[in-house]
């Protein structure tokens, strides 16, 4: 052992520890009296060897050998494995050897004794602790040498936060704590979970609206962060922005882990370095790179707690599931012991994410507490608080009050609910008010009203506050009270983000001084701020609940009427756009200003709260209404006027790429009228935003100049707008007429994508490429949502299952993955193919798995289980392509042995062999109702052929190279062809006649798929990209024909020796006249750049005439600018 380095030191410790944790357990079944000191010795041998285990990954790491301190911890490294040495030998001399000992000891005729009196165990234990932390101690003081060696100073600016997430933010200054002496077993039990080794990583604690789960949170968070335990904590707030946006969670924490955890600097700084923007990527990549990974490149012997509240106000079912998920992985860090502390609502998608990492959390819910405990803990509360309020309005109140009486009364109206006893207590202390004592009396009358459930509870926990407000009055001032109560709290309970007294005036086109009139009265349910500026937000969302209960509608004076007020807010954002929002808002006047130099006081200055506020949520508060928008109605006309400008504000304010999904959100809550105006201006928008959005994005002025010029002549939004383009812009001629085929182009692959597969929901688009990788992208936005890695070879095909949670992914390494589509991660290798895995399908029931490979062979795999069902053999070269009959009773294979041949899937028999294509069959797809399979195959033709009778039925003709993928639209109707041709063609299945060519890629189309509802088609490439198209209109984009004599006179302009009029093609700078200049993808006049060119407008060649300027491009196409020049 002396001769070792620390390194191997430190694994030789963790396989021997390994072993005496397990002589420990088999000890710990045959004998009684000592399972404690067994336990004991156990423990803290799992303890030692999570340390050395941590150390030695250290030690072995890329800085492992800057680690000096820790090198020379050899005396106590050997000194450790001596000591597990002697133990280990003990425990092996008392063990039975041969085979009758064992049996004697099983059947219990033999005792079998523990080797070591208590006092040894707590020698042994001592011995080891002290090693233990003499190299724990060590690795901290490189780690802390390392960190200091490294710059380590971490540009934060990269870590996006959500602000006022942690427990101890300013916001959150008052928010209470557990009172002394209440929760103390269940906090005692919260910090026995932390610092247990073997405890689940995960503490999930859920209880009803108002039961306490944000107090015990923060007073968990203060408790670990007094004992330099706590590493971050987020408080979801529904409502508060940032706060309800799952995408900044990890980045938070992250940045707060860096804080309180310098060690960390270097793993996430170089998680930082390596892709600049983690903190956007999808969950499973911010939480691997900006969590786990870097927590397992330190050692840490003790707990680093991160405590997460109100999970239930994260926006996003589906996102919260996947932090469940995501979360559960914790135990998978090693070298510390990482402890996520979770409160929420038990709503329905929280205990489905449970649900599904059952046995990897410890949970309990705080109805579970006997009543009696929490009735004694809200006890405890009332009392203190009340004797408190006693004492400062000392003289006012009888010596005797508040009464035992009382408070015990109080408790029993209370439980479960926290919130009661806080909101009573708020309401009896209001300044300003009637007494104490009468308040009090006044809450008192309310006690019938808790006596069945707990919304009854909210009843008593709110009307004391919100009857003020019209006890006393007539008829008619109770009805003006009303109506102002629910005019000015309606929207506030609504509003998607909080809002100032000012702001929320502004929006609400009233005076500040008539809202703080009312909320003056409401000081108990309401944070209300002494300044103007600050925002006013709720105490707590059961307010909101209790006011927006519909089945309170009929019993309760201060409901709101959700859909209304949400209607309203709406409109007053659009009425307030529509006084504000204008062409260039902050002045920036240069065309192609970026929008990075646009300093964030500019912004301020020229967008006010409420204006951005109006631009973010209108669209929000107008679905909440259930309106549904038409023709000439508040939103047409508003988008009329104000498209671009409101495009220009969210590019602005960093939100343009909400924008697609905002237009969306307005399509779906359009009529449903075809011929309305107003659906096909929308549909228009969200083309013109997804053809733009990069250079909108970019330089918002250009929304005015590029967005408009390049749109189509026949574009709505174009013809409707275009009197708002910049203007030096005249004219602009030989822009196509309509928007093409080609919808999107997704990038990110970095070599040949090799297929492409709608998810069954067409939400999701998966890739699989030749650089061993598997991408999702979402198809609302185009944007890449994760990679899955882990193939070590080319990714040949992807499938999703017929529910969509799991993808299978085949590949030349011969190995099929399944992935668990909601986290990305990895469930299980399905292996047994010799040679590449070429294609994989899903059974209609999604319990079979068929694969087909380059070892001739196609295998049926049991989905549930992984395991290998049959093999079927016939073919006598690669099986190409693999697919099952609608109905499942039918598998249809393709060979590079020309053949397709069609199998029985209940009993794995060969029915028919399909024999026409003279080379091989690339692709093989069974029609939707299962009459026809279509065939592609390198011959350059498409076979579709009878199932039934395996009849050839027809020939389609027309690509110029191998036929590499096709594809049925869902009706049937349409058959996709992908070529190495490098066009895709749309063919009529009815008559065989080709209906259009697709053309874009620049190399092998690979793979085609149709989404679920036919209207986009998918196309993967070998030129690393995917395409969009829309399968609606087909049409080609537009290329300016007539004018032959024309375009040569430009050409021979454009490229006379002379240089005058233009420059070679092969320069990115090219001079038009005196003062205009092509510069690769921008027109621009000196130093300033005037109007971006999209890749298709881009000029090989230019020339100028008077204020005429001409862009030559490679496709043949021409486009003609009037131009001003001054």
């Amino acid at each position: 052992m002396e001769g070792l380095g620390a390194a191997a030191s430190a694994i030789a410790i963790v396989e021997l520890a390994a072993k005496i944790a397990s002589l420990c357990l088999e000890y710990s079944s045959a004998v009684k009296n000592a399972r404690s000191d067994i336990e004991r010795v156990r423990k803290h041998i799992e303890s030692l060897k999570t340390t050395a285990d941590g150390a030695q990954k250290l030690l072995q790491g890329p800085h492992g050998a800057r680690l000096e301190t820790s090198q020379k911890l050899r005396k106590a490294l050997a000194d450790t494995y001596s000591q597990l040495g002697d133990v280990a030998a003990k425990l092996e001399t008392k063990l039975p050897t041969g085979r009758r000992e064992k049996v004697l000891v099983y059947m219990g005729l033999r005792a079998l004794k523990w080797p070591f009196e208590s006092k040894d165990v707590d020698k042994i234990i001592a011995n080891l602790q002290r090693n233990q932390d003499s190299f724990a101690a060590a690795l901290q003081i490189d780690q802390a040498i390392e960190i200091l060696d490294i710059h380590s100073k971490i540009d934060l600016t990269m870590l996006p936060s959500a602000s006022r997430a942690a427990f101890d933010s300013h916001v959150k200054e008052h928010n209470a704590r557990c009172h002394r002496g209440t929760r103390t077993k269940l906090l005692h039990q919260i910090r026995e979970w932390a610092n247990d080794a073997q405890a689940e990583s995960v503490f999930w604690l859920n209880g009803m609206a108002g039961t306490g789960k944000s107090t015990i949170s923060r007073t968990v968070a203060a408790s670990f962060a007094e004992d330099g335990l706590l590493g971050a904590s987020f408080f979801f707030k529904r409502g508060e922005g940032d706060r309800g946006k799952a995408g900044l969670v990890f980045p938070t924490i992250a940045r707060q882990l860096v804080h309180k955890i310098p060690a960390l600097v270097p793993s996430i700084r170089k998680a930082i370095d390596t892709d600049p923007d983690v903190s956007k990527k999808i969950l499973r990549d911010q939480f691997e790179k900006l969590i786990l990974q870097p927590l397992n490149s330190i050692y840490r012997t003790t707990a680093i707690v991160i405590v997460i509240d109100a999970l239930d106000e994260c926006d996003g079912d589906e996102d919260v599931k996947t932090i469940i998920a995501l979360l559960a992985q914790a135990k998978v860090v090693h070298s510390v012991c990482l402890r996520i502390f979770i409160t929420s609502r038990p709503e329905l998608p929280i205990r489905l994410g449970f649900k599904d990492v059952q046995g990897k959390y410890q949970g309990l819910a705080l109805h579970q507490i006997p009543e009696k405990v929490v009735e004694q803990d809200i006890s405890t509360f009332l009392a203190s608080e009340l004797a408190r309020i006693k004492d400062e309005y000392s003289g006012q109140v009888p010596l005797d009050w508040p009464g035992k009486d009382n408070i015990r009364t109080l408790a029993q109206m209370a439980v479960p609910l926290f919130i009661f006893a806080a909101t009573v207590c708020r309401f009896v202390d209001d300044k300003g008010r009637s007494n104490p004592a009468k308040r009090l009396k006044k809450v008192l009358e309310y006690r019938k009203a808790t006596r069945n459930s707990t919304l009854d509870k909210l009843d008593a926990t709110y009307l004391p506050v919100l009857d003020q407000l019209t006890s006393g009055r007539t008829d008619q001032d109770r009805a003006e009270v009303l109506a102002e109560f629910r005019n000015v709290v309606g929207p506030i309970v609504l509003l998607a983000q909080p809002l100032s007294v000012r702001s929320l005036a502004r929006l609400l086109d009233v005076e500040p001084e008539d809202v703080n009139a009312l909320l003056n009265s409401l000081h108990s349910v309401l944070d209300i701020p002494s300044v103007d500026d600050a925002p006013v937000r709720l105490f707590h969302l059961s307010f909101r609940d209790f006011l927006v209960d519909p089945a309170k509608r009929t019993k309760n004076d201060f409901w709101i009427d959700e859909a209304k007020y949400h209607k309203t807010l709406a409109e007053r954002c659009i009425q307030l756009m529509g006084q504000c929002l204008k062409q260039d808002i902050c002045g920036l006047k240069v065309p192609g200003k970026p929008r990075s130099e646009v300093n964030q006081q500019t912004i301020n200055a020229n967008l006010s709260p409420a204006v951005q506020y109006a631009c973010q949520y209108w669209v929000h508060h107008l679905k909440e209404s259930k309106h549904n928008i038409e023709d000439d109605d508040f939103v047409h006309t508003f988008l009329t006027s104000h498209l671009l400008h409101w495009f220009e504000a969210l590019s602005l304010l960093g939100r343009l790429s909400d924008g697609v999904l905002f237009i969306r959100t307005l399509l779906h809550a359009a009529q449903p009228d075809i011929t309305s105006n107003f659906i096909e201006f929308l549909k228009d928008a969200e083309k013109f935003i997804h053809s733009h959005g990069s250079i909108m994005e970019r330089a918002p002025l250009q929304i005015y100049g590029s967005a408009l010029v390049f749109s189509p002549t026949l574009s709505k939004v174009k013809e409707q707008q275009w009197k708002k383009k910049l203007l030096f812009i005249k004219s602009a001629v030989g822009i196509k007429d309509r928007w093409g085929t080609h919808q999107q182009t997704l990038k990110g692959h970095s070599d040949n994508v090799m297929a492409v597969v709608f998810s069954p929901d067409g939400k999701t688009l998966a890739s699989g490429s030749a650089d061993k990788t598997i991408r999702l992208w979402d198809m609302a936005t185009g944007t890449h949502q994760q990679t899955l890695e882990g193939h070590s070879d080319y990714v040949w095909a992807v499938a999703f299952s017929p529910d969509g949670k799991t993808l299978a992914s085949g590949s030349a390494d011969k190995t099929i993955r399944l992935w668990d589509t909601a986290t990305g991660t990895h469930q299980q290798t399905l292996e047994g193919h010799s040679n590449d895995v070429r294609a994989v399908a899903f059974s209609p029931d999604g319990k079979t798995l068929a694969s087909g490979s380059a070892d001739k062979t196609i295998r049926l795999w049991d989905t549930a289980t992984g395991t290998h069902q049959q093999t079927l053999e016939g073919h006598s070269d690669y099986v190409m392509a693999v697919a099952f009959s609608p109905d499942g009773k039918t598998l249809a294979s393709g060979s590079s042995d020309m053949t397709i041949r069609l199998w029985d899937t209940a009993t794995g028999t060969h029915q028919q062999t399909l024999e026409g294509h003279s080379s091989y069959i690339w692709a093989v797809a069974f029609s939707p109702d299962g009459k026809t399979l279509a065939s592609g195959s390198a011959d350059m033709t498409i076979r579709l052929w009878d199932t039934a009778t395996g009849t050839h039925q027809q020939t389609l003709e027309g690509h110029s190279d191998d036929v590499r993928a096709v594809a049925f639209s869902p009706d049937g109707k349409t058959l996709a062809s992908g070529s190495a041709d490098k066009t895709i063609r749309l063919w009529d299945t009815a008559t065989g006649t080709h209906q259009q060519t697709l053309e874009g890629h620049s190399d092998y189309v690979m793979a085609v798929a149709f989404s679920p509802d036919g209207k986009t088609l998918a196309s993967g490439s070998a030129d690393m990209t995917i395409r969009l198209w829309d399968t609606a209109t087909g049409t080609h984009q537009q290329t300016l024909e007539g004018h032959s004599d024309y375009v040569r006179a430009v050409a021979a302009v454009a490229f006379s020796p002379d240089g005058n009029s233009g420059l070679d093609a092969s320069r990115n700078l090219r001079p038009v006249g005196n003062v205009l200049f092509v510069d690769g993808e921008w027109i621009t006049r000196g130093e300033m750049n005037l109007l971006w060119l999209p890749p298709d407008y881009r000029a090989t060649c230019t020339s100028v005439y008077d204020h005429t300027l001409v862009l030559g491009h490679s496709s043949g196409q021409v486009t003609f600018f009037q131009i001003d020049s001054t």
